[in-house]
C-alpha cells in the first residue's frame, strides 16, 4: 500500500465518532480532504511532490544561469538513489538541452527532426521534421541542434503556446506547441549557413544568431530580431561590415530584462581581419534595435587558433571591492574564463582566470557555465590539477575573483553546459555524467552510456524531480527516485 493507504484506513475506521456533532463533523470533512489532497499529489510514480515548474529555454531563462531553484526531489540526500526511468534510442545524434513546458519534452535531433514527446515514458506526441545541412568538407549531416523555447504568443486573437525552434536548413520556426503545426518559418542563411544556437524570446520578438557549416566557408555573422507572431525580421546586427566574413554566432544570446540589453559571443574572423572588431568578443546590444552598446574583444595575446567564444554568457552577481556588479561570465576556445560587468562590457573583464589549454581548433572549451546564486561553476577541457594531467575539469569558481574553491579531474572532454540545482551541479563528459555535491565537488550519482564512443554534447535538465538528458549516440534518458 503506498503512504497515505493506512492513514486513509484509520480516518474510515474511525469515522463514526464525525458524526457525533456537528463541530466534528466539519474537523472530519476537513481532514479527509487534506488527505485527498495528499493523495493526489503523492500518487505512485510520481516524480515530484510539489507544484510542478516549467524549463522552457536553453539553460532554464534568458539569464542562462543554468540553475532551478525550486528542485526539491534530486537533491544531496537523493542523488545516490537516482535510477533510469525509462531510455529511447533514435537513430541520430541528440545535442539539444531537453525543454520542459506545456506538459511535455521538446527536443532536436541530427536528422531534422523536432519532437514533442511524453514526460512519461519518451514517446513522441509529435514530431516535425526541420530540414538538414550537410557540412562540404567533410559531409557530416547536421539537423535540428539547439535547444528551442516555448513561449505563449497572441496569434489572430488567441493565446497559443509555440515552440520557437531553429531548423537544420537555416531556417527559423515557429510551430503550435501542442500540435507541431508549422505557424510560420523564415529563411536566415545560405545553405552554407547554419543556426545552432537557441532562441531568446523577449517583449513579444524573438532573437538567434547565425553560423557557418564548421567555418566551411565561413559566412557573416548576424545577430536577427524577429517578430514572435509572424515571423518578419525586424532588425538585423552584422558583426562585421558587409562584404566581410566571420563573427559567427553560435553560442546562444542572454538578455538582462531589467535593461534591456543583449549580449552573446562571436567566433573568429575572416576575410577583412584588420577591421573586424568584434569577432572573438563579447558584444552587447540593444534589444529595441539592436544598435550597439558595448563590445570587448580579446587581446591578441590570448587569442588562439580558432578562437571562437561557442559558449554561452551566463548572468551572475559579484561584490569585488565592497562594490556589487552584475557580472556575466563565458569561457573561450582559448582556453580562459572571462567574467565582465554587464553595465560596461567595453572596459574589459573584471577577471579572468584560465581553466584550460588552448583548444589548437578543436571543439573543447564550449561549454557554458552555471550559477547557482552564490558559487560559479565552469567546465575546461584539458588540464592539469594538483599534478595531474585531465582530460577535462569542473571547478566552482569564487565570482568575485575567480578563485578555485574546488576542482575535479575528468577523464573524458566535457562538451556540454554544466547546470545546477540546490546543492547539485551536473556535468557531462564523454559517455559520462556526474551529479556532484556543489559544496565539495564530490560524485554523488554517475552514469555511463553503454557505447564508449558516445558523447553527452547537450545540457541536462533537472526538473519536477526528473533528470533529462540526450548524447550524441541517439539515447535520451530520464532518471528520477
Amino acid at each position: 500500500m503506498f503512504k497515505g493507504g493506512k492513514t486513509m484506513q484509520k480516518l474510515f475506521v474511525t469515522s463514526k465518532s464525525c458524526w457525533r456533532s456537528y463541530t466534528l463533523r466539519i474537523v472530519c470533512a476537513l481532514a479527509l480532504l487534506g488527505v485527498l489532497a495528499v493523495l493526489v499529489i503523492r500518487t505512485p510514480g510520481s516524480a515530484a511532490f510539489a507544484n510542478t515548474v516549467d524549463w522552457p529555454t536553453f539553460l532554464g531563462s534568458n539569464t542562462r544561469t543554468g540553475f532551478n531553484g525550486a528542485e526539491t526531489v534530486i537533491n544531496p540526500s537523493t542523488a545516490h538513489n537516482l535510477k533510469k526511468h525509462w531510455s529511447r534510442a533514435i537513430t541520430a545524434a541528440i545535442s539539444s538541452e531537453p525543454i520542459v513546458a506545456n506538459g511535455m519534452l521538446y527536443w532536436g535531433s541530427w536528422n531534422g527532426n523536432e519532437h514533442a514527446s511524453s514526460l512519461t515514458d519518451g514517446h513522441d506526441i509529435w514530431n516535425v521534421n526541420l530540414g538538414t545541412s550537410v557540412v562540404p568538407c567533410d559531409q557530416k549531416q547536421f539537423g535540428v541542434t539547439g535547444a528551442s523555447t516555448i513561449a505563449t504568443v497572441t496569434i489572430g486573437g488567441v493565446q497559443t503556446k509555440v515552440d520557437f525552434v531553429a531548423g537544420g536548413n537555416s531556417n527559423f520556426y515557429a510551430l503550435n506547441a501542442n500540435t507541431g503545426a508549422v505557424i510560420w518559418h523564415t529563411p536566415l542563411g545560405a545553405t552554407n549557413s547554419f543556426l545552432f544556437g537557441s532562441p531568446a524570446v523577449f517583449n513579444g520578438s524573438v532573437y538567434i544568431g547565425i553560423a557557418s557549416l564548421g567555418d566551411c566557408p565561413l559566412v557573416q555573422g548576424k545577430l536577427f530580431k524577429l517578430q514572435a507572431t509572424t515571423g518578419k525580421i525586424q532588425h538585423t546586427f552584422n558583426v562585421v561590415p558587409s562584404g566581410c566574413l566571420g563573427g559567427a554566432l553560435w553560442g546562444s544570446p542572454a538578455i538582462d530584462s531589467a535593461t534591456n540589453i543583449i549580449y552573446f559571443g562571436t567566433g573568429n574572423g575572416g576575410s577583412c581581419s584588420t577591421t573586424e572588431t568584434m569577432t572573438e568578443a563579447v558584444i552587447a546590444l540593444h534589444t529595441s534595435d539592436l544598435s550597439l552598446v558595448g563590445s570587448w574583444q580579446i587581446p591578441k595575446a590570448q587569442e588562439s587558433k580558432d578562437g571562437d567564444f561557442g559558449s554561452t554568457p551566463t548572468f551572475f552577481r559579484a561584490t569585488i571591492k565592497g562594490v556589487q556588479h552584475n557580472m556575466l561570465g563565458l569561457i573561450n576556445k582559448n582556453g580562459i574564463y572571462y567574467a565582465l560587468d554587464r553595465a560596461d562590457i567595453s572596459a574589459g573583464p573584471l577577471w579572468h582566470v584560465r581553466l584550460a589549454a588552448p583548444s589548437s581548433g578543436k571543439i573543447n572549451n564550449i561549454s557554458s557555465s552555471t550559477w547557482n546564486n552564490t558559487t560559479l561553476y565552469a567546465v575546461g577541457a584539458q588540464t592539469t590539477i594538483n599534478g595531474t594531467t585531465c582530460v577535462g575539469s569542473l571547478r566552482a569558481l569564487n565570482p568575485a575573483s575567480g578563485a578555485f574553491l574546488w576542482q575535479d579531474c575528468l577523464n573524458k572532454l566535457p562538451l556540454d553546459p554544466a547546470i545546477t540545482v540546490p546543492g547539485l551541479v551536473v556535468v557531462g563528459f564523454g559517455n559520462t555524467f556526474n551529479v556532484d555535491n556543489a559544496s565539495n565537488g564530490k560524485v554523488l550519482f554517475t552514469f555511463q552510456d553503454t557505447n564508449t564512443n558516445s558523447k553527452f554534447q547537450g545540457a541536462a535538465t533537472i526538473v519536477n524531480g526528473v533528470l533529462y538528458q540526450g548524447n550524441n549516440d541517439g539515447m535520451l534518458y530520464a532518471f528520477g527516485m
